[in-house]
């Protein structure tokens, strides 16, 4: 029987197990790309493959999770992410170079189109059928811990991993991902939501109304374009930031330690973390004040901390000009395309 408390019992763990395993690359993925091969910039090419995925199945993948159901939708993204992790690991096993790569990236950008939102979704439904009179923001927040101490365990345990070798986080990755996929496929049931089958006649005219819901509900509404607009800006740095400075930082250090990579981003966890349980600390003390100065406060102590670890990076480097990681030899266009 379906009750308030098994319902968020099933969200909680599946977003640990889900997060544990995806989060095991996160630290090392760009030392894993160059071990196999690839230079810093065929590595940003690929990472730019994934983004390519994300946008261009974002809404198709929203179809299947509003007529097949949420829990399908997920069980599709963990089995893609499998997919693509084997692909990853037998490009690098038998160097097979960028492309193999980069179509990896893509499915992965597929598979994690269908878990986004549909889980959201999906937990919002359920509560609401089993008729939840608690704060779901309660339970939102506490996901949100859950995400962020499940990475910190993947991100650090990755880092390990990798220093002795490192294919052995995609391995784990991999492994994680099954009894995350058992989870939801035994545990997950698409309580408050009535599925319907997909057909090719109508799924053009499903794709245009979420499209066109997400336009009206989203981008016409002031707050909620505020918050696309900074999280397009602080995604344009992350794509880069957060996969270059894995190399960046082993190369301040001048030694091969690649589990310091895992600490780096388990410390990315960790201000996630203190960040969720300080928000309603500063909303109380910010009463009265809109929530974009809140925003505004946040966005400036990322820039500082990225101006910061630059500074610092051209003090601490061995030749005092910073360390030449992001250098991009033209010549790599015709090796790419040539």
């Amino acid at each position: 029987m379906a009750t308030p408390r098994r319902i968020i019992t099933v969200y909680l763990t599946t977003t640990a197990l889900y997060t544990l395993a995806t989060s095991m690359i996160w630290g090392i993925n760009t030392l894993f790309l160059m071990d196999a091969g690839l230079d810093i910039f065929q590595v940003m090419l690929v990472n730019a493959s994934f983004t390519v995925g994300m946008v261009l199945f974002e809404v198709p993948t929203g179809v299947v999770a509003d007529t097949l159901g949420r829990r399908i939708s997920f069980l599709y993204c963990i089995a893609i992410i499998f997919l693509s992790t084997l692909v990853y690991l037998a490009a690098a096993e038998f160097g097979w170079g960028i492309w193999p790569f980069a179509g990896a990236s893509v499915l992965l950008g597929l598979g994690f189109t269908f878990y986004t939102g549909a889980v959201e979704a999906w937990l919002v439904d359920a509560l609401e059928h089993t008729g939840y009179s608690g704060k779901r923001e309660r339970v939102f927040a506490a996901g949100q811990i859950v995400f962020s101490s499940a990475m910190l365990v993947g991100t650090v345990g990755g880092g390990l991993l990798g220093q002795l070798d490192l294919s052995l986080p995609y391995v784990v990755r991999a492994s994680v991902l099954i009894p995350a996929f058992l989870v939801v496929a035994v545990f997950m049931e698409d309580h408050g939501f009535q599925s319907r089958p997909i057909k090719a006649s109508s799924f053009g005219s499903e794709a245009r109304r979420i499209f066109l819901d997400g336009v009206q509900y989203g981008w016409h509404n002031g707050v909620i374009r505020f918050c696309i607009l900074a999280s397009f800006v602080e995604g344009l740095f992350f794509i880069f930031g957060w996969y270059s400075w894995q190399r960046y930082f082993l190369d301040l250090l001048a030694r091969e330690l690649v589990w310091v990579a895992g600490i780096v981003s388990a410390l990315f966890a960790l201000s996630n973390i203190a960040g969720n349980t300080l928000v309603p600390w500063a909303v109380r003390a910010l009463r009265g004040r809109s929530p974009a100065f809140l925003l505004a406060w946040g966005a400036g102590g990322q820039a500082f901390a990225v101006l910061a670890a630059g500074v610092l990076g051209l003090a601490v480097s061995p030749s005092g000009r910073g360390v030449p990681v992001f250098t991009v030899d033209f010549s790599d266009f015709a090796d790419i395309f040539g």
